[in-house]
C-alpha cells in the first residue's frame, strides 16, 4: 500500500475540515457570540489547517497510486481524522471530555444524530455559565449542524468534487463511501458525478431553508435543513422539531426528509424533466409503500387506543385523525430515513408502533441517499432472492433471474447483499451483547442503542428514547457506539477490510 499517497490525501481532508470550522467564526460573530468563543473557534480551525498542511508537506509525492487498498484506507482513516479534528471546537469551548466530543462529532459526520448534550450540561465561556443545547454558542451550534451537512453526501465525495487531483484513482474513493449495494455514477468522470450529486444536494438544501423561514429564524432554518437533508437529526432545541409546535414546520421537514431518503440520482433526473423516473424505480416504489403502510397503520392504532400523544416538549395532543397522521407520518419518515428528528415521544406508543419503527431502523433509506440502514434496494433484492429460492423448491430445474429496474442482477452483487445482511445482523447482535454487560443498560436500551448507532438513526427506546440523550453512558460504551456509527455510515465493508491482517500485507 502506498502510505504516502494515503497520508497526503488524508492531510487534504483535514485541511478541508479546518476550513469548514473556520466558517463558524463569522457566523458566531454575526450571532453575537463572545470574543472568547470567537477566538476559540478560530484556534479550533487553525489546528487542523496547520496539521493538515504539515502532514501534506511531509507526505508529498508526485505519483498518486490509489488502488483498492488505498481507497479503503483513505475513506476509513479520513473519516476518523475528520471526527478527531472536528471535535476540537467542542473541547475548547464546552466542558465535553474528549470521548464525548469525539462521540458528538462522529455522530454529526455519520449523520447519526445521537447526542451527549442535554439540559444538565454546564459549559463555560469565560465567566458566563450556560445550560442546554439552545444556550450553546451559535458558532458551535452552527459547526455541530454543519458536520451533518458535510457528512450527509460524504466528506470524500465533496473533496472529489472540489479538489482536482483526487480524481486520480477517485473511483476507489467513490465506491468506498457512496452508500448502497452499487455505486451508480451519472458520468464517466467521478469528479463530475460528485459535482452533480453535491449540486442537487445544495439546491434542495437552499429550497428547504427558504421554505422554513416563515416559521423560524434563518439560523434555525439552516440548522434544521442540515439535519434534514443529511438525514442527521441535530436540532437547535432540546425538544427537537417538536419544540416549534408547528404543523407547517412538521410538514416541510417531513417532505424533505422523505426526499433525502431517496436516491439522489432520481432527483437529478426529475430536475432534468423526467419526474416519472421516481415511479419507474423499483426501490422507490418499495420505499413509498413502506412509508405509507407504516404511517397509516400507526395512525390508525393511535386513534384506536385513544391515548394522548405526548410531544417532545411535554404537551398532550388529542389522537384525532389529523394529529395521528401528523405525528405518525413525521416519526415514520424520520426513522425510516434514519434522520432521528422527533416531535413526539414514540417510545411510549403502543408496542406495535414501536416494533414497526424499530424494524424500519434496520431498513433505512434508499441506495444513493443520505440515509443509513441496510437500504431498501438490499431489502428488495433479499425479498426477490428468497422468493426465487422458494419457487425452486417446487421447480428445482428452473432458471430464475433476479431483476432490478429491468436489469439483471449478477450473482456477485447478490452475494454481496447476502453477506452484508449477515454481517449487519451479526454486528448488531455483537454490539447489543457488549452493551448488555453494563449494569445500567437494560435489554431495550442495549438493542435499540445498537441499531440506532449502526443504522445511523440516533434516538432509540427506553433510556435512549426520543426525549433522552447518551450523556449518561459510561465512556467505554460511548466509544463502542462511536465505532458502530462509523461502521454503519461506511457500509461495514470499508471499515472491516482495514481491520484484516491481510490488508496490511504486501
Amino acid at each position: 500500500m502506498n502510505i504516502r499517497s494515503v497520508l497526503n490525501v488524508i492531510a487534504t481532508l483535514i485541511v478541508v475540515i479546518g476550513l469548514a470550522i473556520l466558517t463558524s467564526v463569522p457566523v458566531g460573530w454575526m450571532m453575537g457570540d463572545s470574543n472568547e468563543v470567537i477566538v476559540r473557534l478560530f484556534i479550533s480551525a487553525l489546528i487542523p489547517i496547520a496539521a493538515g498542511i504539515g502532514l501534506y508537506s511531509a507526505s508529498r509525492t508526485k505519483h498518486y497510486e490509489l488502488g483498492r487498498r488505498e481507497g479503503f484506507a483513505i475513506v476509513t482513516f479520513g473519516w476518523i481524522a475528520a471526527a478527531i479534528f472536528g471535535a476540537i471546537p467542542f473541547m475548547l469551548i464546552s466542558d465535553l471530555y474528549w470521548y464525548d466530543a469525539f462521540f458528538e462529532t462522529m455522530s454529526g459526520f455519520t449523520t447519526t444524530g445521537a447526542s451527549v448534550l442535554d439540559d444538565k450540561l454546564v459549559i463555560s465561556t469565560g465567566e458566563t455559565l450556560k445550560r442546554g443545547i439552545a444556550d450553546l454558542p451559535k458558532g458551535l451550534l452552527y459547526w455541530r449542524s454543519l458536520t451533518h451537512w458535510l457528512g450527509g453526501m460524504g466528506i470524500v465525495v465533496l473533496s472529489l468534487a472540489i479538489i482536482p487531483f483526487l480524481k486520480i484513482g477517485g473511483q476507489q474513493l467513490y465506491n468506498a463511501e457512496v452508500p448502497g449495494p452499487t455505486s451508480d455514477q451519472l458520468t464517466p468522470r467521478i469528479a463530475n458525478s460528485a459535482k452533480i450529486l453535491w449540486g442537487v444536494y445544495v439546491l434542495l438544501s437552499v429550497i428547504e431553508t427558504l421554505m422554513l423561514l416563515p416559521s423560524m429564524s434563518l439560523f434555525d432554518a439552516w440548522a434544521h435543513t442540515c439535519g434534514t437533508m443529511a438525514t442527521g437529526g441535530f436540532s437547535t432545541l432540546q425538544s427537537s422539531v417538536g419544540g416549534f409546535n408547528s404543523v407547517y414546520v412538521d410538514t416541510v421537514i417531513t417532505l424533505f426528509m422523505f426526499l433525502a431518503g431517496c436516491n439522489f440520482i432520481l432527483h437529478y433526473r426529475a430536475l432534468r424533466g423526467k419526474p416519472l423516473f421516481y415511479f419507474k424505480d423499483d426501490e422507490f416504489r418499495l420505499y413509498l409503500f413502506i412509508t405509507c403502510f407504516a404511517t397509516f397503520s400507526i395512525a390508525a392504532l393511535l386513534m384506536i387506543t385513544g391515548n394522548p400523544i405526548i410531544t417532545t416538549d411535554g404537551s398532550a395532543m388529542v389522537p384525532n385523525l389529523f394529529n395521528s397522521l401528523r405525528y405518525s407520518a413525521f416519526q415514520t419518515v424520520s426513522i425510516l430515513t434514519t434522520t432521528g428528528f422527533c416531535t413526539a415521544n414514540f417510545a411510549i406508543w403502543p408496542t406495535y408502533a414501536c416494533l414497526v419503527l424499530v424494524s424500519m431502523m434496520f431498513i433505512g433509506g434508499c441506495g444513493g441517499s443520505t440515509g443509513g440502514g441496510m437500504k431498501n434496494s438490499r431489502l428488495l433484492l433479499l425479498l426477490k432472492y428468497s422468493t426465487m429460492q422458494v419457487k425452486r423448491c417446487l421447480f428445482p430445474r428452473s432458471v430464475s433471474n433476479i431483476h432490478l429496474n429491468n436489469s439483471r442482477v449478477d450473482s456477485e452483487t447478490l452475494h454481496k447483499v447476502l453477506s452484508f445482511f449477515f454481517l449487519f445482523v451479526m454486528i448488531f447482535l455483537f454490539f447489543s451483547l457488549i452493551l448488555s454487560l453494563y449494569p445500567d443498560i437494560d435489554f431495550t436500551t442495549a438493542t435499540s442503542a445498537s441499531i440506532a448507532s449502526l443504522g445511523n438513526i440516533g434516538p432509540g427506546l427506553s433510556k435512549v428514547g426520543a426525549t433522552c440523550t447518551y450523556s449518561w453512558m459510561q465512556p467505554s460504551a460511548k466509544i463502542i457506539l462511536t465505532f458502530a456509527m462509523l461502521l454503519g455510515r461506511l457500509e461495514i465493508y470499508t471499515v472491516l477490510i482495514v481491520l484484516l491482517p491481510s490488508f496490511w500485507r504486501k
